[in-house]
């Protein structure tokens, strides 16, 4: 059960208006987002950093679930959206396993390996060595690698708001649409 209530659109315009803002790129916003509803423009401004590392970075859609998957692993809430997008991306049901233990995958080469390391030491401290930097220059661009890093960034923070508010899992049914619509996203 969620550690704050939430709130109903129906009787508080200020997050009605936020709520409309965040759905206009996700369809539906999540029961996490929906939490974080009391701080109407933060959540506002936290959901447009989601939209960007989800829908309008540089990163394919599995290189995006890399990242997502290793920065959220040890947050069950985030794994019940990220595992079904991750195998939708093409990513092996033992590769997610690896990763959600905290491991390169040992099938991963090239720029997945690389970016899966990246993200593993973005997301436990005290942060990413040089070697793993210069590795992943190898094969992503400037403009690659700070993508993949907002995108590490905001499945961190998001997985620390996750951990502290504690939202009730989301439906089935509204998973299931929200791979649709990432579906879709990626395809266009």
């Amino acid at each position: 059960m969620s550690r704050l209530p939430l709130l109903d659109e129906s009787t508080d315009p200020e997050f009605a208006a936020a709520l409309a803002d965040v759905e206009k790129s996700r369809g539906k916003a999540s029961n996490a987002l929906r939490s974080m509803g009391h701080a109407p423009e933060a959540l506002q401004r936290f959901a447009s950093v989601g939209d960007y590392v989800r829908y309008r970075s540089t990163l394919t859609a599995r290189e995006r679930e890399i990242v997502i998957v290793i920065t959220g692993r040890a947050y069950e809430y985030a794994m019940m959206h990220h595992v079904p997008l991750a195998l939708q991306a093409g990513i092996g049901a033992e590769e997610v396993d690896a990763m959600r233990r905290g491991e390169v995958p040992s099938t991963f080469s090239g720029a997945d390996r690389a970016l899966a390391q990246y993200a593993l030491e973005f997301s436990t401290p005290p942060s990413v060595s040089d070697e793993t930097f210069a590795r992943l220059k190898e094969f992503m661009s400037p403009r690659q690698i700070t993508d993949a890093s907002f995108t590490a960034a905001y499945y961190v923070a998001f997985a620390l708001m996750l951990a502290a508010m504690k939202p009730a899992p989301d439906s089935a049914e509204y998973v299931q649409a929200g791979l649709a619509w990432q579906l879709k996203a990626d395809q266009s």
